[in-house]
C-alpha cells in the first residue's frame, strides 16, 4: 500500500495513557497548495458578493431608523454589518462548520461590541470590562422586548446599542456565508430576506423608507440573483439564446407592470387609512401604573392645616420656566368610583412607556425652554415626576441618576411621568420641553369641545346639581360646563378640613363616590382642590365632554413651588384633540370663603351629621408606597422561592445560563453520537446484503468529511479510500528533513479505509446474494477504520466531528451535479399506441 512500512509503535504508558496520548504529530500541508491567507484573499465572484450583501444588508437595516434618536445606531449597525462579512467570508472560504461560525460571532460579539456599540464602562475608551458585558449578553437575549416597550425612537446611546450591532453582526455573517458556501440561487435571498422582514416588524407604524427598501431592495436583489445564476449555468450556454432571453425578461417586466398598476392598489397596507402592523403595536408594555397610589386623594398634605406641614415649605424648586407656566404632577384620566387615577392606556390607546434621557416630540406647539429642577430635603416626593409642557429630553444628576433614568416611564398622550425609584430630597434633573403659553384664568363664552364621552361609573347623583347651576346657560354641552364652573366658585366655599377641634373637620377628604355625593348634595358646596377638581370633571363626562383631572404646582416668581402653590385643575379635549386647561382659579373658591357653623347645622339637620372614619382607616395617599397601597392587607411576609430565577443575584443567573449553555452542548453532542452509531449499525443490519455494504461504506465517507477529510466524489471506492489513508497518514508523519519527500503510512496496528473499500466491492460484487454475516464483521471493520481516522486528530476536532450532524442526512452518493428543479419534474404521459391502434379500450 506504501513504500515505506515502519514498525508498529510500542505500547504508551500509563502516564503518557491519562495525559490523553502520544503528542500528536504537526500537521502537514501539501506544498502546492495555497496559503491560507492566499486563499482568503478575495476574488473577483467574492468581491462582487460582497458587495451585493453590503448594500442589502444597509438596506434592510434601514428600517431601524424610526425606531433610533441619533446617528449613534448607524454606526454600531454598520459595523456590526461589516464585520459580520467579513466573517462570512472567512467561514466560506475555510469550510467551517455553523458551531465555529458560532463561536467567533459570539467573540467578536462581546470583545468588540463595547468600544464599536455600547461604549460604556470602558478602560481607556475601548477596553470592555465585566459590566460591558453583562449590558451586551443582557441586551442580546431581553433587550429586544424591551426596546420594542420603549418609546419610539429611542435614545441611541448606551446598552441599547447592542440591538442594532447585533442585528448587523447577524446579518452581515448569515448573508455572504450563505452565498459563499452554497452556490444555490434561491437561497441566497434567504438572509438578505429575512434580516429585511426583521426590521420592518420590528419598526414602527411609520415607514423608513418606502421606496428604498420596497424598490431598491428588490432590485439589488434580483439584479445578484441574476449575477449569481449567469455563474452556474455552463459555458457552452453562455451566448447562446440570447435574444431569446432579453424578449422573455421584456416580457416579464410588461407584465409586471401591468399587474402593479391593477393589482397593486387592491394589496392590503395600501390605503393611507389602513394601519402598519408591527410587532410593538401588538406588545403591551409590561407596566402597571394602578400600584401606584394616585396623588389626588393626598392633597391635603400642601394644605393647612396637616401633619406634613407643607404648606409654606419649599417643594419644589424650578429655574428656566416662563411665568405663569404651571409644572405638571400627574394627568388623571381614570375614575373607578373611589379615585382619579392615571389609566395604563389613555382613550386613544397610548400607553405608558419607558423611554431614554432624549424623547422625540409628539408633533405639539410650544416654546422650547431648558428648566432645572431640584427636590429639596423634606419636600416633594413619589414616583410622579414633574414635567412641564411635552417633554423632549430628561436627563438625571446626582448619585441616584442611574436608577431614575433606568426607570423612566412616560405617556405621550398625557405628559405623565413616573419613575419607579421614585423622587426624594436633593435629586435633580433637568428637563427640555415645548411649553404652550400659560392658560388663561377665566374661561372662553364659546369653545369647541369634542363630545361622546361617559364614564363607566354611575354618576346619576349629579343630575340634580347639573340642573340647578345650569338652568339659565344657553348653548351646547360648553356653555353648561363653563355655567357649572362658575357657579362652583362664586357659590361654593373652601375648607381643607380645619383644625381637629374645628367644626369644619366634618369635612373629609378623598372624592369617591360617596365623598362626592354627599359634596353634590348639599346646599353649599365645601371643599377643596380635590372635591371641586373630581366633581368638575365628572360633570365634564356627565355632559358628554372628555375630561381629565391635572394636578400640579404654580411656581412663584422666583421658581420656588410651595405646599399653597400645589393645586388641582381640570383639563377637556376639544375638536382637534388637543386639552384645553381650566384653571383652578376658574372653579374653586377663594381660601376666604370658608363654611359656617349655621351651614353645617342645616345640611346635619337634612342629610344627617357626617361622622369621621376610624382612625386605622385612611385614605389612599401619596404618602404611602406603593407596597403598601398595594399589599396594605398582606401582613404576612411572602417567603422567596429560591427557586425563582429572577431573585438570584445576577453573576448567579449568569453562571447559571453559562452553565445551561454547557450541559444543553454536552447533551446536543452525545445525543448526536448516539444517534449517528444507532444508523450505522442499522444500516449494517437491514436491507439486502450488497446494500447494507454500500451503507457501511457511505457512512464511512460521510464520517470522513466530517473530520475535514476532502474525500473526492465520482470516483471509485479504493480511489477514495486511497486520499482517506493518505491525508490520515500525512497528519501522523514524522517531519521529515528539507527537501526530501514525505514518507507516511498507516501503522500495522490501525486498520486502513482502504481494506474496508476492499471488503465492500468483494461483498457488493461478489456472486449471489452475499452472505448477511459478512455484513456484520464489515461494520466491525469499519468501526475501527474510524477509530483509525479519529486517532490523528486533536480533541477539538473530533469534538467537530462529533457535533456536526450531516452524516446523518446523507441519503446517496451522487457522482454529478443534481439537476435543477424543473428538469426533474416528469408529466403524465398517455401510452404509446402499438401497431397503429388506439390503446384506449371501447
Amino acid at each position: 500500500m506504501t513504500d515505506q512500512q515502519p514498525a508498529g509503535p510500542a505500547q504508551p504508558s500509563l502516564a503518557t495513557a491519562l495525559r490523553g496520548g502520544r503528542k500528536r504529530a504537526p500537521r502537514r500541508r501539501d506544498a502546492d497548495a495555497p496559503s491560507v491567507w492566499r486563499r482568503l484573499v478575495p476574488g473577483r465572484d467574492a468581491l462582487v458578493d460582497l458587495v451585493f450583501a453590503l448594500v442589502l444588508g444597509s438596506i434592510a437595516l434601514l428600517g431601524m431608523r424610526t425606531g433610533f434618536l441619533g446617528v449613534e445606531w448607524v454606526v454600531a449597525a454598520w459595523s456590526g454589518l461589516v464585520l459580520g462579512l467579513l466573517v462570512g467570508h472567512v467561514a466560506g472560504t475555510l469550510r467551517w462548520m455553523a458551531l465555529t461560525t458560532f463561536a467567533v460571532l459570539v467573540a467578536v460579539y462581546f470583545l468588540l461590541g463595547g468600544p464599536l456599540a455600547v461604549r460604556d464602562n470602558l478602560v481607556a475608551g475601548f477596553v470592555p470590562t465585566g459590566q460591558t458585558f453583562v449590558d451586551l449578553a443582557t441586551w442580546a437575549v431581553t433587550g429586544w422586548k424591551k426596546w420594542l416597550t420603549l418609546l419610539p425612537p429611542v435614545d441611541a446611546r448606551g446598552p441599547v446599542l447592542a440591538l442594532p450591532w447585533l442585528a448587523g453582526l447577524l446579518g452581515g455573517a448569515t448573508t455572504l456565508g450563505f452565498a459563499r458556501r452554497w452556490a444555490n440561487v434561491p437561497l441566497t435571498a434567504v438572509a438578505p430576506l429575512a434580516l429585511l422582514a426583521a426590521s420592518i416588524a420590528l419598526g414602527t407604524t411609520q415607514p423608513a423608507a418606502l421606496l428604498v427598501q420596497g424598490v431598491g431592495f428588490a432590485a439589488v436583489l434580483v439584479a445578484w440573483l441574476v449575477v449569481r445564476a449567469h455563474r452556474t449555468r455552463p459555458p457552452v450556454q453562455n451566448g447562446a439564446g440570447r435574444g431569446v432571453r432579453f424578449a422573455t425578461a421584456g416580457v416579464l417586466a410588461v407584465v409586471a407592470l401591468v399587474a402593479g398598476t391593477f393589482a397593486g392598489p387592491l394589496l392590503p397596507g395600501t390605503s393611507a387609512a389602513a394601519t402598519r402592523e408591527v410587532v410593538r403595536e401588538r406588545l403591551v408594555p409590561p407596566f402597571d401604573v394602578s400600584q401606584f397610589a394616585s396623588p389626588l386623594p393626598g392633597y391635603r398634605q400642601y394644605t393647612e392645616p396637616n401633619d406634613a406641614k407643607l404648606y409654606d415649605e419649599v417643594v419644589l424648586r424650578v429655574s428656566g420656566l416662563p411665568a405663569g407656566t404651571p409644572v405638571r404632577f400627574a394627568t388623571l384620566d381614570r375614575y373607578d368610583g373611589l379615585v382619579w387615577g392615571a389609566a395604563d392606556r389613555t382613550a386613544d390607546g397610548t400607553p405608558f412607556q419607558q423611554v431614554g434621557s432624549r424623547i422625540a416630540p409628539s408633533g405639539a406647539d410650544g416654546r422650547e425652554v431648558d428648566v432645572d429642577v431640584t427636590v429639596p430635603d423634606g419636600g416633594y416626593s413619589g414616583v410622579w415626576l414633574p414635567t412641564v409642557g411635552d417633554p423632549t429630553r430628561i436627563e438625571f444628576s446626582g448619585p441616584r441618576a442611574r436608577d431614575l433614568a433606568d426607570a423612566l416611564w412616560l405617556n405621550t398622550a398625557t405628559d405623565t411621568a413616573v419613575v419607579q425609584a421614585g423622587l426624594l430630597g436633593g435629586d435633580t434633573y433637568r428637563m427640555s420641553a415645548l411649553v404652550p403659553p400659560a392658560p388663561a384664568t377665566t374661561l372662553p363664552e364659546d369653545l369647541d369641545v369634542r363630545t361622546g364621552a361617559s364614564t363607566a361609573v354611575d354618576t346619576d347623583f349629579l343630575d340634580a346639581k347639573i340642573d340647578a347651576l345650569t338652568s339659565r346657560a344657553d348653548g351646547g354641552p360648553w356653555s353648561k360646563l363653563r355655567a357649572f364652573a362658575t357657579a362652583m366658585r362664586t357659590e361654593g366655599t373652601y375648607t381643607d378640613g380645619g383644625t381637629p377641634n374645628s367644626f369644619e373637620k366634618v369635612y373629609l377628604p378623598g372624592h369617591a363616590v360617596s365623598r362626592l355625593t354627599r359634596f353634590a348634595g348639599s346646599s353649599k358646596l365645601a371643599g377643596n382642590d380635590e372635591q371641586y377638581a373630581a366633581t368638575l370633571a365628572l360633570v365634564g363626562q356627565r355632559l358628554g365632554i372628555p375630561s381629565r383631572v391635572v394636578m400640579g404646582g404654580i411656581p412663584q416668581a422666583g421658581g420656588e413651588v410651595r405646599g399653597k402653590d400645589v393645586h388641582a385643575w381640570v383639563e377637556v379635549q376639544l375638536d382637534d384633540g388637543t386639552w384645553f386647561p381650566m384653571g383652578y382659579q376658574s372653579f374653586v373658591p377663594s381660601r376666604d370663603k370658608t363654611p359656617s357653623e349655621q351651614q353645617l347645622k342645616t345640611e346635619e339637620q337634612k342629610v344627617g351629621a357626617q361622622v369621621p372614619p376610624p382612625a386605622g382607616v385612611s385614605p389612599p395617599s401619596v404618602l404611602q408606597g406603593p407596597d403598601q397601597a398595594q399589599n396594605a392587607t398582606d401582613v404576612t411576609k411572602r417567603k422567596k422561592n429560591p427557586f425563582d430565577v429572577t431573585a438570584w443575584p445576577l453573576w448567579l443567573q449568569i453562571l447559571a445560563a453559562v452553565v445551561a449553555l454547557l450541559l444543553l452542548a454536552a447533551l446536543y453532542v452525545g445525543v448526536l453520537r448516539l444517534l449517528k452509531a444507532r444508523r450505522r449499525r442499522r444500516h449494517a443490519s437491514l436491507g439486502p446484503v450488497p446494500g447494507r455494504a454500500a451503507w457501511v461504506w457511505r457512512d464511512l465517507v460521510a464520517e470522513s468529511r466530517s473530520l475535514g477529510v476532502p474525500v473526492p466524489r465520482g470516483v471509485t471506492r479504493r480511489e477514495q479510500a486511497h486520499d482517506i489513508d493518505a491525508a490520515v497518514a500525512l497528519r501522523s508523519a514524522p517531519e521529515s528533513a528539507p527537501g526530501e519527500p514525505a514518507a507516511y503510512a498507516v501503522a500495522d496496528d490501525l486498520v486502513p479505509v482502504s481494506a474496508v473499500a476492499a471488503s465492500v466491492d468483494a461483498v457488493v460484487f461478489g456472486p449471489g446474494e452475499g452472505d448477511p454475516e459478512a455484513t456484520t464483521a464489515l461494520h466491525a471493520q469499519a468501526e475501527a477504520a474510524r477509530t483509525t481516522m479519529r486517532s490523528g486528530l486533536s480533541r477539538w476536532a473530533r469534538l467537530r466531528s462529533d457535533a456536526d450532524p450531516r452524516p446523518l442526512w446523507v441519503q446517496r452518493e451522487r457522482t454529478a451535479p443534481r439537476p435543477r428543479w424543473w428538469r426533474r419534474l416528469r408529466l403524465p404521459s398517455l401510452p404509446r399506441r402499438r401497431g397503429g391502434q388506439d390503446p384506449t379500450p371501447a
